[in-house]
């Protein structure tokens, strides 16, 4: 009889896993410990126990997601307000997409998996809807661009020329669904799903989106006992504004007490320009973007002091909203300028300790958001004692969507094909309860970081 411990498996990842943990990477850390988990477990993890009471940042945050909910007509709001009181956990990981998008489609997945697995009976899910029209022209990418059924389709009928400058949240309203074929045969009118899309109009695009992905995810087999609640970037905004309505707020001390402002951004600065950085490639933008006809643009501080001008960053022109706290609150609820990624995650994560279950990179890069606001406060002390355990607690962003789950060559049609037809239930009883180290793969998803450190000449 053998008595020693069997040797852990050999997967595939773990060469990956280990140059990630050799360079500071959090998402390696993550990964690391995990590896020999039961997809199953890890899942249900993420989701964390309920918590007897909360802080007025969440609150504010879940005033904010009151407001979107009412104005966007969901039933029962109360009980999704309870919910994020208690249990403070979003899936983080998308882009405005459509569901039939499969690696969107994927982190809803997965999510719904923990959210089942937890016990729990609703999972706020939220789509950044301040992306660009148009990341890529070849091959084409972007959130109105859709490649589904073997085909790539036209979601809205604009132009690429017309797409390169705009962002997804200001595409001119009302918008048609109209699937317009640009590569493959997808019969669009005969799709049990596309079919019940083409042809509507919705206000906007994060309208129509938020709309027909509710539909889709309804049409699913899956356990519909948990309740899909979707949010988009709207509601950041939202949450920002209320900050500011309170002078001694810590983002409005971010934002106005310039001592802070500046400490910050040369913290940032500083940070982002550190070769180990791995997951924020530019510091701007700083705090804000701004609005000019259908595209937000990058605002940037330029100077220090009562000196200091916002600026857009692409021509030095200055940001047509007041230096003022009640001008700022009007301009974010009127759109005409939105918070950047770092302030969208100090309000809706790190200062109401709300997880916040994410992609590959934004392990890193919220890690890295950690050590901005702990070097500001270091300089210029901000935070109250509860506010500085919040954001310095390492366990606020967790890994989850896509990366944990490179599905066999079988496997994969059914999610280019996804409909109505697809075996969700097959596909849970062969993944969940497989280890995270099996479920991985080879990693692809993390190409990027690998061949950040190839260039770094990293180990």
């Amino acid at each position: 009889m053998m008595t020693c411990d069997a040797p852990a498996p050999a997967f595939a990842a773990i060469p990956v896993v280990e140059r990630l943990v050799a360079a500071g990477s959090d998402l390696g850390a993550q990964l690391l410990r995990a590896l020999d988990t039961p997809l199953r477990a890890y899942l249900g993890a993420l989701i964390p126990a309920p918590e007897p009471s909360y802080n007025a940042h969440r609150a504010r945050l879940v005033r904010a997601v009151e407001r979107y909910l009412h104005a966007h007509g969901d039933a029962d709001v109360d009980a999704v307000c309870d919910h994020l009181l208690r249990i403070p956990v979003m899936q983080q990981a998308d882009h405005s997409n459509l569901l039939l998008e499969g690696e969107t489609f994927l982190h809803n997945l997965l999510f719904h998996w923990a959210t089942a697995e937890a016990g729990v009976s609703i999972a706020v899910m939220n789509q950044c809807s301040t992306v660009s029209c148009l990341s890529r022209r070849v091959p084409v990418l972007g959130p109105t661009f859709l490649r589904s059924r073997g085909s790539l389709l036209r979601v809205l009928p604009v132009a690429k020329a017309q797409l390169k400058d705009m962002t997804f949240c200001l595409i001119p309203g009302p918008v048609t669904m109209t699937f317009d074929l640009m590569e493959g045969d997808c019969d669009v009118a005969g799709d049990p799903v596309l079919g019940r899309l083409v042809g509507r109009t919705f206000p906007d695009a994060p309208t129509a989106y938020r709309i027909a992905n509710d539909e889709i995810w309804r049409s699913l087999d899956l356990d519909h006992g948990v309740r899909r609640v979707a949010l988009d970037d709207a509601v950041y905004a939202e949450c920002v504004a209320l900050q500011l309505e309170d002078p001694d707020s810590p983002v409005t001390r971010l934002l106005f007490d310039p001592a802070v402002r500046d400490a910050f951004v040369r913290v940032k600065r500083h940070l982002v320009e550190d070769p180990l950085n791995l997951a924020v490639n530019r510091a701007s933008p700083d705090f804000l973007w701004m609005r000019k006809g259908p595209r937000l643009h990058q605002v940037v501080l330029d100077g220090e002091g009562d000196r200091a001008r916002w600026v857009r960053e692409v021509d030095g022109a200055p940001m047509p909203v007041p230096y003022e706290r009640q001008a700022f609150v009007d301009a974010l609820r009127a759109g005409d300028i939105h918070p950047d990624r770092v302030l969208t995650y100090i309000v809706h994560c790190l200062l109401p300790g709300v997880v916040a279950v994410g992609g590959v990179s934004q392990q890193d890069y919220v890690k890295l958001y950690r050590r901005i606001l702990l070097g500001t406060h270091a300089e210029v002390p901000f935070l109250d004692a509860d506010e500085l355990d919040q954001v310095s607690r390492p366990d606020l962003s967790r890994l989850g969507g896509r990366s944990l789950l490179s599905l066999s060559r079988e496997d994969a049609p059914f999610i280019r094909l996804l409909g109505p037809q697809t075996p969700l239930g097959e596909m849970a009883a062969k993944y969940l309860d497989l280890p995270v180290g099996e479920t991985v793969g080879e990693l692809p998803v993390v190409g990027h970081l690998i061949r950040k450190l190839d260039a770094l000449g990293a180990a």
